[in-house]
């Protein structure tokens, strides 16, 4: 029997960390209420309205952020230990607020998203790595899934905000939330893992009695406890053996194998899917699409019902995924988001040559809602999942890595050059782009990815060498 309140202390742990993703989330979703408003002649800048081109930037920032914070996290989490590396993670978060506060001029604002971005790098890597170090087997799911959830959350939150208070007051809101995290994270043990990898034995087995909700020092433990304490040892043996022996073995052979081929094949197109779905850069820029759409809503308004869309879509994904599959809903996904972003481009074309759209002024928040939770459902969560079964073992810490740091620079051309292509190609252009690149995503996920539902590694791991490419 487990100790008395054990689930209990995992979803404190859980909820703390993602106090995080939800301040992450907030700078995720603070360009779409804030950019309008810094082009606008109300600007807060002193150096006056900024430009197009300087919006971009401020945008794309933040993956150039992400980017550097994905490839050092790795390190950070083995070095300073998964707790310390998140609390270390909250400091560019705060500082980045600051910036919003005393900003004088644009530049300032990409400094901001530079720093929050390569917070939510670390994010990403050291909160999936925190939990599932300290989560029982049997909500190791649920509690993996909190972290789409609550970043959603934050973007909803920030699309409020953004209606409801002037753009100085927002980041004094929001600077509370990092610290709240540092305050509230401070009393939570790092993950038994970690300590045991630092060969201290007394935390490592304390912080275990902690999430599994005994009291530090008991002696009457459940066989369940010291069964779980004895698998650790001998996790943590065989994780610095296999460690050992992959620095000592892995070699430029071990990437070319027809498996390791394949799997960065369908990672790196999964990654870029995932970006050039347009989903993810619209989000960046609801406030603007709905203003350039000639949406009956207004424009904040319409980023609330879409932020809400969003939370909703992520929650079906986590429903549907062990039942329906990865392949089935990445395809149904793709498709989805090609439909709605055609008849939305047919509508932006229809207004732009004059025609009366009036009576469908409902059009543009209503496909932009279906894309969004179809998004949610599959291409916008999914391809991380896949990735991760389909990647070979031996090289999977690396590959995981490199195919995520592949997706920040996806996400950085996507967003920079998102307002260019406005200016290009006209809204109608962008959104039927948008649309083949998703035909083609997923025209590549029904010819190429396998199905993993159900499957174990050993048995995925076949499926990818059966054949080479």
């Amino acid at each position: 029997m487990q100790g008395h309140g054990s689930a209990r202390n995992q979803y404190l742990a859980t909820f703390c960390v993602n106090l995080l993703s939800l301040s992450y989330g907030f700078v995720c979703g603070w360009t779409s209420p804030s950019i309008p408003v810094l082009q606008s002649a109300e600007t807060p800048l002193v150096s006056g309205p900024i430009t197009t081109d300087q919006g971009s930037w401020i945008g794309a920032a933040l993956c150039v952020g992400g980017f550097l914070g994905n490839v050092v996290s790795g390190w950070m989490a083995d070095r300073y230990g998964r707790k310390l590396t998140a609390c270390l993670a909250a400091i560019p978060q705060i500082i980045s607020w600051i910036m919003v506060i005393i900003a004088t001029n644009p530049y300032y604002l990409m400094v901001m998203r530079f720093l929050a971005g390569f917070s939510g790098g670390v994010c990403f890597m050291v909160i999936p790595m925190f939990i599932g170090e300290i989560a029982e087997d049997r909500i190791r799911g649920l509690l993996s899934s909190t972290l789409v959830f609550t970043c959603n959350a934050g973007i909803l939150i920030m699309y409020i905000l953004g209606d409801l208070f002037p753009y100085k007051t927002i980041p004094w809101i929001l600077l509370a939330f990092p610290v709240l995290f540092l305050a509230c994270f401070s009393f939570i043990p790092d993950t038994p893992f970690y300590l045991m990898q630092q060969n201290n034995y007394t935390k490592s087995e304390n912080a275990l009695l902690f999430y599994r909700g005994y009291r530090y020092g008991t002696q009457q433990v459940s066989n369940e406890f010291k069964l779980e304490l004895m698998n650790l040892k001998g996790q943590f043996r065989e994780e610095k053996q296999s460690v050992v022996a992959a620095e000592d073995k892995l070699s430029w052979q071990d990437l070319v194998t027809p498996h390791a081929r394949k799997a960065f094949l369908i990672g790196i197109c999964l990654m870029a899917f995932n970006q050039f779905c347009g989903c993810f850069a619209m989000l960046n820029y609801t406030a603007i699409v709905f203003a350039e759409s000639g949406s009956s809503l207004s424009a904040n308004m319409s980023a609330i019902v879409i932020g809400t869309i969003q939370m909703f879509g992520s929650t079906f994904s986590t429903v549907l995924v062990e039942r329906a599959g990865r392949k089935l809903l990445l395809i149904i996904s793709g498709a989805g988001i090609a439909t709605g972003l055609s008849i939305f481009s047919g509508f932006s074309y229809a207004k732009s040559l004059g025609h009366d759209v009036t009576a469908f002024n409902w059009l543009p928040l209503v496909c932009f809602s279906f894309v969004i939770f179809i998004a949610s459902m599959g291409v916008l969560t999914l391809p991380f999942v896949v990735l991760a079964e389909v990647m070979p073992q031996k090289i999977k810490g690396f590959a995981i890595t490199s195919c995520m740091a592949v997706l920040w620079v996806f996400a950085f051309v996507a967003i920079k050059y998102f307002s260019t292509l406005f200016d290009v190609l006209g809204m109608h252009g962008t959104l039927l782009l948008f649309a083949l690149c998703s035909l083609a995503g997923t025209v590549f996920v029904a010819t190429v990815v396998p199905e993993t539902k159900g499957k174990s590694f050993d048995a995925i791991a076949k499926l990818m060498g059966a054949k080479k490419l």
